[in-house]
């Protein structure tokens, strides 16, 4: 059954890496949208007199804010990239939703591992409190982020991850940087993709819930990985990422 579709008003708007644009919105009637930490929307827009959407993770840390956060990369000659980056404060947008499953069901494993491309990593900020609760709930969890983006500029919501793990030592973050390499600095910084780091993570199906969002082609390799060790759709959650084109 589809999902009523409801009105945005942009209230903020800013560019949070060199080309990747970060929308707040807020419900036109000021209501809050009930969503699930890792579930998306989709906006609905014009473009040449006919009607297209593109679909959007919610990035609001769950809890924490009455705004729809979302970002959104730019892609040459994209009909998203004109819409949404030259969206202005105080303009309206139609939206549907939430949907998704890329969410933490009620479960205890003993490590969860979030593998994100880009702003593929939007979901797991929106899952930050909830992870708050389940490591208060459950001492003895591990939570593993790894981001693989070209370089450190690309690097989303790092502030917000690094934070995080400072509050919670059980909390592990690494950006994973695949072309520009510079002087790694932190400690949280590695040189190359996200899959290079898989074998230190001596995953286990019978411990491990992963979560793969991102680029397709990563999401593709990683679950062949993953499928060789013994992992299956049961233990593993899937979204792609696919440019707004």
């Amino acid at each position: 059954m589809a999902r009523e579709r409801f009105e945005l008003v942009l209230q903020s708007a800013q560019l949070i890496a060199p080309q990747v644009r970060e929308l707040q919105f807020v419900r036109a009637n000021n209501a809050p949208l009930d969503f699930i930490a890792g579930q998306f929307i989709n906006l609905h827009f014009e473009v040449q007199q006919k009607e297209a959407q593109r679909s959007y993770s919610i990035a609001t840390m769950h809890g924490a804010s009455s705004t729809i956060d979302i970002t959104i990369a730019y892609v040459n000659d994209g009909k998203a990239t004109q819409f949404l980056f030259n969206l202005q404060p105080g303009e309206h947008v139609q939206a549907s939703g939430p949907f998704g499953r890329l969410i933490l069901k009620e479960e205890q494993p003993k490590r969860y591992v979030l593998i994100a491309t880009g702003t593929g990593v939007a979901p797991y900020r929106s899952m930050l409190k909830v992870l708050h609760d389940r490591l208060a709930a459950q001492p003895e969890l591990e939570i593993v982020l790894l981001l693989g983006v070209r370089n450190r500029e690309e690097s989303l919501y790092s502030e917000d991850f690094v934070k995080f793990s400072q509050q919670h030592p059980q909390f592990h973050f690494y950006a994973c940087y695949s072309q520009a390499f510079p002087e790694l600095s932190e400690s949280h910084e590695y040189k190359g993709r996200v899959l290079a780091q898989f074998d230190a993570l001596n995953l286990q199906p019978a411990n491990d819930i992963v979560y793969l969002c991102g680029n397709p082609l990563m999401i593709d390799n990683a679950f062949a990985y993953l499928c060789e060790r013994g992992f299956d759709n049961t233990n593993v959650r899937r979204e792609k990422y696919v440019f707004s084109h």
